[in-house]
Parts: structure tokens; sequence; C-alpha cells
């Protein structure tokens, strides 16, 4: 892929000097590649100055960044190049947080984290090279300063380039450093007082979940808690690292510990839920029973147009899913199963999901609109409607 951005200007936008001046003022500003640079470079370096800490050494470390950037491969694939620019922000913010250390007094180092998390060579979604990652941490940490500042979200592949470890690279960084280094816990600092019971923006009477067991957080995080990812809880785990959701908003609150807990404390009904879902009904053509190789082949489709299915029930003719609504990605997906099925949509609805339901939960979830799907076991109840 080049490096040409495309604008084009329609006979308003030039029918006069002053329209004339502000194509150009808008070539000027988002035209090329080396103005988005200028602006991450002013964000950083103003930011850096504000603190009182642009001093040679910080301002050296920052315009090595710059530089670095400026040398990427402009004629290299994509998410390669991706890869090596989206990662300046972390490294340049970590620069800054170092350094506001230092000048606090305190034994602060600065560590490249990609000289430490090692991958393969899939960018923007890495794979965690976990016996390469261990044997670098305990070379790079043998000494280390009472303080080590690295990043999130990176790694290097086998040839030293940037990688990137996906969504929620960030606190999944957090996990392996602590899973590598055997740390007895991992705080992560959120602006909310610590992982809730529900959204309280959408649901009513939720608490704060004071300890919730590594399955439990993996569950949550499956159905569609945003808190926290599921791929952050498996290596502590693994580890057997406490995991601490803390508020930076209020500090001396007790927050959430994930840990090797044996049930949820307080015990309560967990809810969740996603706007904007899709269900889409799978049948066959001849009235013949849907298999599990049918089944393989319909999840493969979703895998590969990008969709999530977040419910789904079966019978003996027919399959229903629940999906996210992307208008590109379910179009597709249509396309390619109305060949061998009959696919059919309906767009516009709501699925609420409840871990450990109760009655009062379950008699909620009923009342909640016209109902499309209804699933429920002794962990989980799930109900899709078109809301009122």
């Amino acid at each position: 892929m080049s490096t040409w951005s495309i604008f084009k200007f329609g006979g308003a936008s030039v029918k006069d000097p002053e329209a004339l001046r502000n194509a150009v003022r808008l070539v000027r500003d988002y035209g090329t590649a080396a103005t988005e640079l200028a602006e991450i470079k002013a964000f950083h370096e103003g930011m850096a100055r504000d603190l009182g800490l642009l001093h040679p050494e910080l301002h050296a470390q920052l315009d090595a960044l710059w530089a670095a950037a400026q040398l990427v491969d402009s004629d290299q694939a994509y998410n390669p190049r991706y890869d090596a620019v989206v990662s300046l922000g972390e490294l340049a913010s970590s620069r800054i947080l170092t350094a506001a250390l230092a000048a606090d007094g305190q034994n602060a180092e600065w560590l490249d984290a990609r000289a430490v998390v090692r991958t393969d060579a899939v960018y923007r979604r890495a794979t965690v090279d976990w016996t390469a990652t261990a044997e670098a941490a305990a070379r790079a940490l043998a000494a280390p300063a009472a303080v080590t500042v690295t990043q999130g979200f990176i790694g290097s592949a086998p040839d030293g380039s940037t990688t990137t470890l996906g969504r929620e690279g960030s606190d999944y960084s957090a996990a392996i450093f602590a899973n590598v280094l055997k740390a007895s816990s991992l705080s992560i600092w959120k602006d909310v007082p610590g992982m809730l019971s529900g959204d309280p923006k959408v649901f009513s009477g939720v608490v704060r979940l004071e300890q919730v067991p590594y399955r439990e957080a993996i569950e949550l995080a499956f159905y569609g808690a945003s808190i926290i990812h599921p791929k952050t809880i498996q290596p502590l785990e693994q580890g057997g690292t406490t995991l601490r959701i803390r508020s930076f908003v209020d500090p001396e609150s007790p927050g959430t510990e994930v840990g090797p807990f044996q049930t949820l404390k307080p015990e309560v009904p967990c809810w969740i839920r996603h706007e904007n879902q899709v269900l889409i009904e799978v049948s066959s053509r001849d009235l013949s029973f849907l298999s599990e190789g049918h089944l393989s082949e319909v999840y493969r489709i979703f895998a590969e147009e990008g969709l999530l299915v977040r419910a789904a029930q079966h019978t003996a003719l027919s399959t229903r899913f629940a999906v996210n609504d992307d208008r590109v990605a379910v179009p597709r997906a249509l396309e390619r199963l109305n060949g061998p099925y009959l696919a059919t949509a309906e767009h516009g609805l709501r699925l609420t999901t409840v871990r450990r339901p109760d009655a009062d939960a379950v008699a909620t979830l009923l009342a909640g609109g016209a109902l499309r799907m209804v699933l429920r076991n002794h962990e989980v109840a799930q109900v899709l409607s078109a809301p009122n």
C-alpha cells in the first residue's frame, strides 16, 4: 500500500479567492503525514513543557522517537507501518512519565517493552512468545531500578520490528509482565471504583464487586463486560497473580480483587447490555437438519467476516444468532450464507445478559420489550428483544 492520500475539490471549493485559500489551508492542515506527526510531537512536547520537564535529555529522547517514525519504510506493507507508528504514543508518554518520576526524586528507569515482549510477526494482533519473553525479562530486569517504566500494547517480532497486541493490549501487557516476573499482584488503575455488577448508566441498584474468582471474571468478560478483557485474566490465573482494579480518582478506596477465590463477593446477579444487535436466522433450503458440519460452516463465515456471536439458539431446521450490527460485515455474511442456506436479519435489537440470575432478575429480563430470543441455564440468562 502506498502513502498517497487523494483529495478531491469540487467546483464550489475553488470558485473564488476565499474558497481557494480555504483549499490551500485544508491541504496544509490535513494533506501530509508530516503534519500528523507534527501534531503528535507538539502534543507530547507540550505536555512535557507544561510539567517543566522538557530538559535537553528528554528533548533528545523524544526527538529520537520522531526521527525513527520518519524513517519507517513507506514501501513496506501497511500493518507493519501501522504498528511502528501507533507505538509512538506509548513510547513518548512513558519517557515523559520517567522524567516526571525522576524530577520527583524517585529512582526511575525507562525500559523499552520491545526488548522484553517477544511476539510472532503477525502485526496489529501479535501472539506472545512466552518462553522468549520470560528469558528477555530475566535479562532486562536482572538488576532493576526502584521503579521501572515501560509501555503497554507493544512488542517485537523475531526480526526486531515493532508489533502491537491487538484489542486491550495495554492491560494485557501488564498481565504479561506480571506473569513472567511472577508478581504477587497487579493493580490496574481506572476511572471507576472497581468492577461493578452492571453499568450504573444502564442498570439501577448495581454494587461494587469486592472479590471475583478468575473464572467469573473471564465469564463476565466473555459475555461483554468491558472493564477487563479475558486475555488479561489468563496469564494472571496461570501465575497465581491477584488483579486489583482500583480507582485513580479515589486511590484509597478498596476497588475489586480478582484472584483464586471460590465465590463472588457479594453474590449478586451481574448485568451486561449490548445495543444495536442483529438477529440472523439461518435455515436449510430443503427442510433438512442443520448438522454440526453446517453450523461449523456458518461460524466460519462469521469469523471470517469479523462478526462475534454473542448468543445462539439452535433448532432442528434453523439456528438464530445475535451479532453486533456491523454495517459492512453483516451484509457480506448474509450474502455468503444465502447461497447454501436461507438467511434473514432483523436489526435494532438489544441483548441483555445476566450472570448468576435469580428469580427477580429473570422476571426483569422477561419484561424487557418484545422478545426475540430467550436463553437460560443456572449460570446465565439472556434475552434478545426489540426495545419498547
